[in-house]
């Protein structure tokens, strides 16, 4: 092996040809194979003597040639030439006989895409017998109708991409002879016609890609592809899907026919047969962004399939998206040909009701009903549906939470009903999953939320932003013993003292920024005392009292950012023994009084970016971090690059300096500070004095007495 990458090396430095080449060789395995990368052609490659001639090794070579000729080939070894299996061509050629491929018969794969080829003459591809796949995407080519031509039936041939051309017609000899093809991709082209059965002899075929073309019939296209799975559609312009072709459709794995003109839907779309499905596998039935208005009921044809397929034991789920029609109304039955429907989209319609049969939506995990005209759910709707997950009904007209309506579902891990119009919640008779749930309510009208006892099991994050919450006293939640986060932001709450927050004591997690909060009074967060992250940013704050974060043990993460804190002092975090990350960013401060972290024992990052700290405060807090007499790291999370800063934290220099009158509040308090620590030092010098002259008293007591006893 490295006799071979040592020899192919020094060919490759002796030559002034671009040419760098990598060879990966593993006989134990059978196979030689060379990765080779070249530019405008291909000299100097030696293959390792024991890869030459051995009928026990399989050699596999790939070129990757840039920037050449298509008349490459006239200079290189026709011995190495003809040992190439893959080549992968990026050049220039708008009209080439691509020529070099008559000197390459063992070529198995062939990648000519971005090229710039707008015709291809002669059917170059006649000899290649071995071929098994023709990648000829992102080209300019027009004409493909005596392109492929044989001498001998090319029979191991099973990919062909004709994607992103401007293929305009497909004449039906075109595939005449690729009896063996798999996967045909003729997507994002011009084609506008299948009259003459272009697929007719491809009865091998498994995936069909014809999206994004102009067609408007498929005129029996499809109908002798028994063996095809996956067919895609989408962007297209077909109104209407002929009888025989539905057939072939039962046959399908993955129908896409999205982004088409279709008004009417014949139900047996739906229906499946179970001939080449193998076990667990999943059916996509994809219908979006259509013009459909109704969807009736199954007819009674399905009967017999369903009794077929209770004959047959694989496992089969079915996908079905709807979304983005006209849909204003389902018959009860509708869902009824489908097998084990396990996901359903019906979002961006006109539906006013969602009356089915629940016996039809057992399997339904997934359930979008959002951006359509509901006003409420019916229970029975939803009363067999007990393994739905996922339910989304936002941007619809409901003035109530369905807390009925989904009593039966007990694996809900997602409930969205944003952008509703609710006002207030009374009861939540839902069960989330056992992992647990979350529910989003935000952009509705609520001002009021109550959630009892033994409701909501398993409600483990709330959303309650965007609403209407004035007073946050009326959102209890004290009995959510599962709830870890829980989101009001951008509402309009004002004021949080010790009463304010009715949550309950294990939440972990709560979001009050982008509210309108003034004041915050002592002791406002003594009920949520194990919460790890706290949010207080955009909001009206000036001032931060003592005792504001008392019981607060377990912070870990504070942001009071985009307030208007201009003075404060570390020994309102006092409580704050396990603080982390401390926020602080553009509230204008001034004033920062540091001195009761000098004993923080964990590394506490405050982030000060938009402030005016002096350069004085920034270079003593930074000497005492580095020196390790403080734990307190000021940083920003924006590093500046104009104006004063020490280690990107910005800062005032002395002439630059913002004075800001103090409040009254904070100069009573830091004054009051002071005078009470005045006040307990000199009643400790009182305390050691009164000791130490007692001490002395009882001294002199005592040698007076023993001076009596000796004169005696």
């Amino acid at each position: 092996m490295m006799k071979v990458i040592i020899t192919l090396l020094t060919v490759i430095a002796s030559r002034s040809v671009s040419c760098s080449c990598r060879i990966d060789q593993v006989p134990e395995t059978g196979t030689c194979l060379y990765q080779i990368q070249c530019t405008e052609t291909i000299k100097g490659i030696q293959l390792g003597n024991e890869c030459q001639g051995s009928p026990n090794l399989n050699v596999e070579i790939d070129v990757n040639l840039r920037n050449a000729a298509d008349t490459f080939h006239l200079n290189v070894d026709t011995d190495f030439l003809s040992k190439i299996t893959k080549l992968t061509v990026l050049s220039n050629w708008p009209n080439t006989d691509l020529p070099f491929l008559d000197s390459m018969p063992s070529l198995r794969h062939v990648y000519l895409s971005y090229s710039q080829m707008k015709k291809i003459n002669n059917s170059p591809f006649r000899n290649l017998i071995n071929l098994e796949t023709i990648d000829l995407s992102h080209n300019s080519i027009s004409k493909i109708d005596e392109l492929f031509q044989f001498e001998i039936r090319p029979s191991k041939m099973r990919k062909l991409s004709l994607a992103f051309n401007f293929i305009i017609n497909v004449p039906g000899d075109t595939f005449e002879q690729l009896v063996s093809l798999q996967e045909l991709d003729l997507s994002h082209n011009f084609i506008e016609e299948l009259s003459e059965e272009p697929f007719l002899n491809l009865t091998n075929l498994v995936t069909l890609r014809l999206n994004h073309n102009k067609i408007f019939d498929l005129n029996g296209a499809i109908n002798n592809l028994i063996n095809l799975h996956h067919l895609y559609l989408s962007h297209n312009q077909i109104d209407n899907i002929d009888m025989e072709s539905l057939k072939t459709i039962m046959h399908l794995q993955t129908f896409d026919i999205s982004q088409n003109k279709m008004e009417k839907l014949n139900s047996i779309i739906f229906s499946r047969h179970w001939d080449h499905f193998s076990n667990r596998s999943i059916c996509r039935i994809i219908l979006s962004e259509n013009y459909i208005h109704v969807l009736h009921n199954a007819s009674d044809f399905f009967d017999r399939l369903r009794r077929n397929s209770s004959k047959n034991k694989v496992q089969l789920s079915t996908e079905l998206d709807l979304s983005k029609n006209e849909i204003s109304h389902i018959e009860y039955n509708a869902f009824y040909a489908i097998v084990k429907l396990e996901s359903l989209d019906l979002s961006n319609n006109k539906l006013t009701s969602f009356d089915v049969n629940s016996e039809h939506l057992v399997y339904v995990k997934y359930l979008n009903l959002s951006c359509n005209y509901l006003q409420s759910l019916y229970y029975e709707s939803f009363l067999l549906m007990n393994n739905l997950q996922n339910l989304d009904l936002s941007h619809n007209y409901m003035d109530y939470f369905p807390d009925k309506t989904l009593s039966n579902s007990y694996k809900l891990k997602f409930i969205n009903v944003t952008y509703n119009e609710i006002t207030k919640i009374n009861n939540l008779r839902i069960t989330f999953h056992p992992e647990g749930g979350v529910l989003d309510l935000s952009n509705n009208g609520l001002s009021a939320l109550n959630i009892p006892v033994n409701e909501a099991w398993g409600l483990r994050e709330l959303i309650l932003n965007s609403n209407n919450i004035t007073n946050a006293n009326l959102i209890r939640l004290t009995d959510q013993r599962d709830l870890v986060r829980l989101d009001m932001s951008k509402n309009h709450i004002q004021e949080i003292n010790e009463t304010t927050l009715q949550l309950p004591d294990k939440l972990g997690s709560l979001d009050l920024s982008f509210n309108e909060i003034q004041v915050i009074r002592p002791s406002a967060f003594y009920r949520v005392s194990h919460l790890q992250t706290l949010r207080l940013s955009h909001n009206r704050i000036q001032t931060i009292g003592y005792g504001v974060f008392r019981g607060l043990t377990e912070l870990l993460n504070l942001d009071l950012s985009y307030n208007q804190i201009g003075i404060l002092d570390s020994k309102v975090f006092m409580d704050l023994k396990l603080l982390t990350f401390l926020s602080l960013k553009y509230n204008g401060l001034i004033v920062f009084d540091r001195e009761s972290w000098l004993t923080h024992k964990h590394d506490l990052k405050v982030y000060l970016d938009g402030n005016n700290l002096s350069c004085d405060w920034v270079a003593k807090a930074l000497s005492d971090f580095y020196n390790g007499y403080s734990k307190m790291y000021p940083t920003v999370i924006e590093t500046e690059f104009s104006g004063s800063s020490i280690d990107g934290v910005p800062c005032m220099q002395d002439d630059q300096k913002i004075y800001k009158p103090q409040s009254n509040y904070v100069m009573d308090d830091r004054l009051l500070l002071t005078s009470q620590k005045i006040l307990e030092a000199v009643k400790e010098q009182t305390s050691f004095l009164k000791k130490y002259i007692w001490r002395s008293v009882l001294q002199d007591s005592e040698m007076q007495t023993s001076t009596i006893h000796i004169v005696k």
